[in-house]
């Protein structure tokens, strides 16, 4: 999940507990609306200057795209800021609180709060597209340009929006219901426990293009995840356009689970280094890393609840308890991630010394498997230098190497020291 993504939507979201002023859904949105088309104009700009400038320096056009990406990335912070412009400052997210049609679904709301946010977003994304149009690195044709928009939406944030989006209809759903209070306080709770393990990964497998690998390889990978403990795992090719290093597991129950692998990396890597990247996320699985980081965000909000209740009555409660979870959250859930990646490194690397001899293709030793992956890591990030750095949920690849070669070379000489003590005790023995 990448922190942007994970802002813009908790921010969104969250500005439904500001405290309430006076506002006009109207004037709102009319403020809203001219906001977000200037800024929608602007990026389109700076997509056509950009490109205006590299047919008159006569450079290569992805230098342009380069450039233009680092643009449109540091645009796409500053709307962070927009959007707590448009929601908090224009009041828009206490004017659709207050309206008294939109006040009684959780639905509707989320999807104004999350529409400038999402639009800046995809205004940014809109503008890239614009300039390859331009440049010709890629097809302008408008239906093409809406396309790679909807692949790029459905690629990235879809997963995050759309799931809440439909826990909130279906809270909806269940508030209409003749139910009691207390009962349909019950029904909600159990669906969402249960979405979380079962719809979810389902959700995850609709929205990302998939489709059945070759049968040589899905029977490769398949033994792979055998050996490593995890049958009933489905396996699919991820269609990313062949732009993506890329994958995941999607759900933790047998049954429902999905390793998703993008096509560049079934096409690209070799298949030493491509049965550690399947092995690393093996090992997220046997050691329940996805239910691990998402218990790690239930004491920050568990906090976030108690100062709202602690500060009761005054209007500022539920915006600092929202801004206490936020912040706790990103704290502790980038501690889990980081520990829990290097965590599937080393696990990978033990995973495939276990396995010698059972599945073709694997390392056969903890100091090959740590070598296989270490170069993996620096294949899949050798066009993006900056993906090597570390990330909110991610340690630098620098900082995983080290942590594997270490592990390694402990592996090393402690089977040294073993293979070294056995004739020693022999010895012993018949002495």
């Amino acid at each position: 999940m990448h922190l942007y993504f994970f802002l813009l939507v908790v921010l969104s979201l969250s500005c439904a507990s500001l405290p309430p002023v006076e506002a006009s859904l109207q004037q709102a949105c009319l403020a809203t609306g001219c906001m977000l088309s200037a800024l929608i104009l602007l990026c389109h700009i700076s997509a056509r200057v950009c490109w205006k400038q590299i047919e008159r320096e006569h450079l290569d056009a992805r230098v342009g795209a380069d450039l233009l990406d680092r643009q449109m990335t540091a645009f796409r912070w500053l709307g962070l800021g927009i959007v707590i412009l448009c929601l908090a400052g224009f009041g828009l997210a206490s004017a659709v609180v207050q309206t008294p049609y939109l006040s009684k679904t959780l639905f509707l709301q989320a999807v104004i709060l999350l529409t400038p946010g999402l639009t800046i977003t995809v205004a940014t994304w809109s503008a890239e597209q614009y300039y390859r149009g331009l440049t010709g690195l890629d097809d302008k044709h408008p239906c093409h340009h809406a396309k790679c928009l909807w692949q790029r939406f459905r690629g990235t944030v879809a997963w995050l929006v759309l799931p809440i989006l439909l826990l909130l209809g279906m809270t909806d759903l269940i508030t209409s219901l003749p139910l009691g209070e207390a009962s349909a306080a019950i029904v909600t709770t159990l669906t969402l426990l249960l979405f979380v393990p079962l719809g979810l990964p389902w959700l995850i497998r609709h929205l990302f293009r998939t489709s059945r690998l070759d049968k040589p390889t899905e029977q490769w990978i398949d033994e792979i995840i055998s050996a490593a403990g995890l049958k009933r795992t489905r396996i699919v090719r991820w269609q990313t356009g062949n732009r993506s290093f890329n994958a995941m597991v999607a759900g933790f129950v047998p049954p429902l689970r999905t390793l998703l692998i993008s096509d560049r990396a079934l096409d690209e890597l070799p298949r030493s280094e491509l049965s550690m990247v399947i092995l690393h996320e093996a090992a997220h699985l046997r050691r329940f890393h996805v239910p691990l980081r998402m218990l790690t965000i239930v004491p920050a909000w568990l906090l976030g609840a108690f100062i709202s209740r602690l500060a009761d009555g005054h209007s500022w409660a539920m915006a600092t308890g929202s801004a206490v979870a936020i912040a706790m959250t990103l704290v502790t859930l980038r501690i889990a991630a980081i520990r829990t990646e290097q965590d599937a490194d080393v696990q990978a690397c033990q995973l495939a010394a276990q396995m010698t001899g059972t599945v073709r293709d694997v390392p056969t030793n903890c100091e090959d498997a740590a070598n296989a992956l270490s170069s993996a890591l620096l294949r899949i990030t050798v066009e993006t230098p900056s993906a090597r750095k570390a990330s909110w949920l991610h340690p630098g690849v620098s900082r995983r190497i080290a942590n594997m070669q270490v592990f390694a070379t402990r592996q090393t000489v402690f089977s040294e020291e073993t293979t070294s003590a056995a004739p020693n005790a022999a010895v012993m023995q018949q002495t």
